[in-house]
């Protein structure tokens, strides 16, 4: 079962820096699962998720994905290792529905004191 919390904006403050700089809403939430789901990672009626993964160490990267007809990552999913977090923005029918922050549940202990 996942665990999911909300954080606020100053609480994830270095992450956002490493992954959606730009990113001007407060909507955001952790959620604490050992797999992630690639899913709607192309256009398709105003809606579409992005992916940034980042690493303990502070170093990023962006999910490319292909056009739809050639995409290989759409419904796919990865372990998520203790030392990675993948941080998703999602986009739905054209509305800002936030980030969601992807962590390992080694580190839950962690942020329920937060």
């Amino acid at each position: 079962m996942n665990q999911t919390i909300t954080i606020t904006k100053k609480q994830a403050e270095q992450i956002l820096k490493a992954t959606y700089p730009n990113y001007g809403g407060r909507k955001i939430k952790v959620e604490f699962s050992n797999k992630v789901y690639f899913y709607d990672t192309n256009w398709g009626g105003g809606s579409r998720n992005t992916y940034v993964a980042v690493r303990s160490d502070g170093k990023s990267a962006k999910l490319n994905v292909p056009a739809p007809w050639v995409n290989i990552v759409e419904g796919t999913s990865v372990e998520l290792p203790a030392d990675v977090l993948i941080v998703e923005h999602s986009i739905f029918c054209g509305k800002d529905c936030g980030i969601t922050i992807y962590a390992n549940p080694v580190h839950l202990p962690k942020w329920l004191n937060a």
